[in-house]
């Protein structure tokens, strides 16, 4: 097995902003020119019984759509599903995986399941029996371990914040693993008229239990033509989206990530949401050129943005 080599999995985006969608084609970053990639990003959100999973392979830089009956299988110490749904960006596997207490580990190998991957074929899959037998991937694996919970400690204002200068001090209770920790939020904002929602992504780096975060890491002037901030890449949008969705049984807009910016931020009153999660490196076969494969635990907090309190 290899270890995986970490990936910044953000993009900023060097254009105007106002009026504009967010990129919506695959931008997975340090995907190599040459060689067999594969990625696999798995999340267990505070005292959730799921766990979010997305994987992907790509060859010399583009996507494998798995056919043939091939198909991702992720499995932990007592359950398994398969990942037969396409993700939030091309070329991937996404699902949501039941977890216990007694998982710590999630696997996720290719395996050749021929009459499941035709279930949801608009015909009768059970008539039309063509297997054209495993394809080459079939049985190579990355496995990775999830990091202790996320225990937020901060203490929020009874105020909302009012300037994008304003800081919010971020802390939490380390765990000492040398796990890597970043954050991730999903905005709205409504000025009375217009509500625009994106994300963002902020790499704290080492889990020492304290960052202090400007609100301009969050919020912007959509009339800047570079606004700095970094915005959710597909794969961040991929597992902040299969959060959102578990967190609400299904009902957060699928293109919540992906929406025009009609209300200008910094003007508006806004609800940010924060996800901080704590990120641990994991493993694949050799069969692997290269990879990204990382596990790793969430927690939440909510605060407030209103520029004219």
């Amino acid at each position: 097995m290899k270890p995986a080599t970490k990936t910044l999995s953000v993009v900023v985006l060097l254009a105007a902003i106002a009026g504009c969608e967010f990129e919506s084609s695959n931008n997975l970053q340090e995907v190599p020119d040459l060689g067999l990639f594969i990625y696999l990003e798995t999340n267990r959100h505070q005292g959730s019984d799921v766990a979010q999973i997305a994987a992907a392979v790509f060859n010399d830089g583009q996507p494998i759509n798995l056919v043939g009956g091939d198909l991702f299988q992720a499995q932990t110490n007592t359950n398994n599903i398969l990942l037969n749904k396409s993700g939030f960006y091309t070329g991937s596997y996404a699902g949501s995986l039941p977890v216990t207490d007694l998982d710590t580990e999630v696997a996720v190998t290719i395996v050749h399941e021929p009459t499941e991957a035709r279930e949801d074929r608009w015909y009768p899959y059970d008539l039309i029996q063509i297997d054209p037998g495993p394809g080459e991937l079939v049985g190579n694996s990355a496995t990775a371990t999830f990091p202790p919970p996320v225990i937020i400690a901060t203490q929020l204002p009874a105020v909302a914040f009012t300037s994008i200068t304003d800081i919010i001090d971020l802390t939490w209770i380390p765990a000492g693993e040398g796990d890597t920790m970043r954050v991730r939020t999903a905005t709205t904002c409504d000025n009375g008229f217009n509500i625009s929602t994106y994300g963002t992504e902020v790499l704290v780096g080492e889990d020492d239990g304290n960052e202090s975060i400007a609100m301009n890491n969050f919020l912007f002037d959509s009339s800047e033509e570079f606004p700095a901030l970094i915005f959710l890449a597909d794969i961040a949008v991929s597992m902040l989206q299969q959060v959102l969705n578990d967190l609400s049984d299904g009902r957060v807009d699928p293109n919540f990530f992906a929406r025009k910016l009609p209300a200008n931020p910094v003007e508006s009153d806004c609800e940010i949401r924060l996800f901080l999660f704590r990120q641990r490196q994991g493993i694949f076969d050799s069969a692997f050129d290269s990879g990204s494969v990382n596990a790793s635990t969430s927690s939440e907090l909510t605060f407030y943005y209103s520029p004219n309190l």
